[in-house]
């Protein structure tokens, strides 16, 4: 069996103390340039791998972060996650992620599981149905936690995401000013905060317009493209689809399209719609989407600095940190491209 390389034998091997060594792998101290490419081509030449739990027991840090979402597969999580594991790559801290599936039930389950890994730290995007108790548990768990894009009644925990109710306000005040008075606000899960913000701001900035609008149709429902098209496709089947519509996110206002093009063709020029998230492929739709451009990977770095800070400062006060989403205004709802709107998806 061949012996294990260890931290003395790059340190013989480099001309160096173990101490000095030490600091290398770990990127501390104040050492010279040279003496620190000598040690990494020690390590390199040996085959040395830095043991980090061992580590961990004495700098009592795993340098690992759990982090639980309620669905991977939205896109603009995709976006969010890539953001926040970027961030942490660039401290040497390794993302465990945990999908919920939207389960509260398995939400405290994964959450355990991670604590009992030893995590440095967590970021929670709470699944549908989170219990106040499940939250007050995090809360006095004695690790660092931070809730992001899905915002909770505790305060004392710190929080990130987007400001959805004056995102809701631009995109109810974009249809107000196209003559809109009645809009259907299609997708997401009823009893879900980002969800009842939108909708109140939709409602707020529709009665900002002089002759005031409203909100006619409230159809709650998975944020998906499947879900876009029937409940579009029932809207349509009952003559009761409005000529404005804001869609939960993106995918859903895809699904609508899709439901129009196949039941009502002739209306797909004719409606106002307005998505949210401004994914890649908003830019491309036919014909191009208006949506809220809410930057996920945005939301993901600041998230990670945020953990880590109250990791740092287990005791400071707890931060809020907003975003507010930018109307990215396209021909669905307002403006009529040409094909310089390809200089936009190039960028």
């Amino acid at each position: 069996m061949n012996k294990r390389i260890t931290l003395k034998d790059v340190a013989a091997h480099a001309g160096v103390s173990r101490a000095t060594a030490s600091l290398v792998v770990r990127d501390a101290g104040q050492l010279t340039d040279a003496t620190r490419e000598r040690v990494r081509k020690a390590m390199d030449s040996l085959g040395y791998v830095y043991h980090r739990g061992a580590a961990s027991l004495r700098a009592t840090q795993t340098r690992t972060v759990g982090l639980v979402v309620p669905e991977i597969s939205n896109p603009f999580t995709a976006e969010y996650v890539i953001g926040l594991e970027t961030e942490f790559a660039e401290r040497d801290v390794i993302v465990l992620l945990s999908n919920a599936y939207e389960s509260s039930t398995r939400q405290e389950t994964v959450v355990r599981l991670l604590m009992e890994q030893q995590v440095d730290g967590l970021i929670v995007t709470p699944a549908l149905g989170s219990s106040e108790r499940f939250i007050s548990n995090l809360a006095s768990s004695g690790i660092p936690v931070v809730i992001s894009i899905r915002p909770v009644e505790d305060q004392s925990l710190p929080y990130v995401g987007t400001d959805n109710l004056r995102g809701g306000e631009l995109a109810g005040a974009h249809l107000a000013s196209h003559g809109v008075r009645s809009v259907a606000y299609i997708g997401g899960f009823e009893g879900l905060g980002p969800r009842a913000a939108r909708v109140e701001g939709v409602a707020r900035g529709l009665a900002q317009a002089p002759r005031r609008g409203r909100v006619v149709a409230d159809i709650a429902g998975p944020a998906t493209g499947r879900f876009g098209y029937e409940a579009t496709s029932r809207l349509l089947a009952t003559n009761s689809l409005p000529d404005g519509v804001v869609c939960h996110n993106d995918t859903v206002a895809f699904g609508l399209y899709r439901a129009l093009r196949a039941l009502a063709p002739e209306r797909v020029e004719r409606i106002h719609v307005i998505g949210f998230d401004n994914v890649d492929e908003a830019a491309l739709w036919e014909p191009p989407l208006t949506t809220l451009a809410v930057n996920g990977r945005e939301v993901g770095r600041l998230t990670a600095n945020a953990l880590a800070r109250r990791i740092l400062d287990k005791h400071g006060a707890p931060e809020r940190v907003l975003l507010t989403p930018e109307l990215v205004v396209r021909r669905s709802c307002g403006h009529q491209y040409t094909t310089n709107y390809l200089d936009e998806v190039q960028k």
